[in-house]
């Protein structure tokens, strides 16, 4: 039998230089792949402006819905940032993300542009900048008197003009939410025109049209009112959604007429939250267009059910609103569901003053043009106008007392 032998100290150490050799070889080329693999991805990201590495990880947190991605930029916003904000968006067209600031609340913040990248392993990059808004600022300076920058000088004027509404008509006194909603409505809809939108105007969108110069789209409307209650402390969300097409126009008169549903306009109003139910607002609708300059409550505190007659929005985006406790006719006690009732309370009330003009809701019954007219018989009643708003399961009657 041959005998081992064991390794002379000259061949152990050739061995051990070999290995190391090897391992030292090994190591250089993990190193050259991963310096190729940093390079391809460099010039990958460098070409594309994507780093694939990165569309890898966000892949799961991809957003597929550009209602989604408002949320995201929305709460954003509502923190205070500013500037650059990097989300993963899956199959969103180009088209949808153009309209963001539609869809968005622009309460606090607005897209100033955006920024798509080459979509790899199908997600796409897109990289938002976004600016605080005059109303976020104004919203920091009531609520914790923080100072705004002289280089905002319109939000300056914002705040000294919300200050001086909510002073003015809130004020010390005690007021339920409920009290104050209705206080700040009124001011907007009686000191702010309706205007069909001035292209060369911006301010016309904003808070700073409705308030400062008296002239504003619902956008305005809106956001103003928005602004108005979340100073005063009365929780509220700004809703966007569509409106059937001269649904408006035709609901000012008998609503014989059905209305296209299929011809739909960009729209805007809020949600208010009374006593921890939520609640629709519309200030817009509230102020009559072509009409007697008449404040009107026919969209104060609507439920669900009755706002989706005329208005279209994203349910699952926005709050429940299930029912009609904190309406304005019903606070009021003007809502009636008999005809007698209806032509008591219009009695009653030109006993006291007849002139100017009254407001009542009524449903579960049906009034015509014959009823109305039946109204000027009334003793004290010269002539009466009225416009009706709403269809048979609830509808506003506003009458013109001369």
């Amino acid at each position: 039998m041959a005998e081992c032998k064991p390794l002379e100290g000259n061949c152990r150490r050739n061995l051990q230089v070999s290995d190391m050799k090897k391992w030292q070889k090994a190591i250089i080329e993990i190193v050259a792949v991963a310096v190729i693999i940093a390079v391809v991805l460099k010039l990958v990201e460098f070409w594309t402006g994507v780093n694939p590495l990165d569309n890898l990880t966000k892949r799961g947190e991809a957003l597929d819905d550009i209602s989604e991605v408002a949320a995201v930029l929305t709460q954003e916003m509502e923190a205070g940032k500013e500037g650059q904000v990097v989300l993963f968006v899956k199959s969103i067209p180009e088209e949808e993300l153009v309209n963001i600031n539609y869809i968005l609340s622009n309460l606090n913040g607005s897209v100033d542009s955006f920024q798509l990248h080459t979509k790899l392993f199908g997600v796409q990059r897109i990289d938002f900048q976004i600016v605080r808004s005059d109303n976020s600022y104004v919203i920091d300076a009531y609520k914790n008197g923080t100072a705004i920058p002289d280089t905002r000088p319109e939000a300056q004027k914002l705040y000294k003009i919300v200050k001086k509404i909510i002073d003015k008509n809130i004020g010390n006194q005690r007021m339920t939410e409920y009290q104050k909603e209705l206080v700040l409505h009124d001011y907007l809809v009686e000191n702010c025109t309706y205007s069909f939108g001035d292209k060369s105007n911006d301010n016309e969108y904003r808070a700073y049209g409705a308030l400062i110069e008296g002239r504003a789209v619902c956008n305005g409307y809106a956001e103003a009112m928005a602004l108005l209650l979340s100073c005063a402390g009365v929780e509220n969300r700004y809703v966007v959604g569509t409106v059937h097409s001269g649904s408006r126009s035709a609901m000012a008169e008998e609503n014989t007429q059905p209305v296209d549903s299929e011809k739909k306009e960009n729209h805007a109003w809020n949600q208010v939250k009374l006593n921890g139910t939520w609640y629709h607002l519309d200030a817009t609708w509230d102020d009559p267009v072509g009409e007697t300059d008449v404040l009107s409550h026919a969209y104060f505190n609507m439920s669900d059910e009755l706002m989706a007659r005329d208005h279209v929005w994203n349910h699952e985006k926005y709050e429940t609103c299930p029912d009609m406790n904190w309406n304005y006719f019903k606070r009021s006690q003007s809502y009636f569901e008999r005809s007698s009732e209806l032509d008591d309370y219009v009695t009653r009330r030109v006993r006291v003053r007849p002139y100017g003009t009254m407001e009542c809701a009524f449903s579960q019954f049906e009034i015509t043009n014959t009823t109305l007219q039946g109204l000027s018989t009334i003793p004290g009643l010269r002539s009466v106008y009225y416009s009706t708003v709403g269809d048979f399961s609830f509808s506003v009657l506003t009458l013109y007392i001369k």
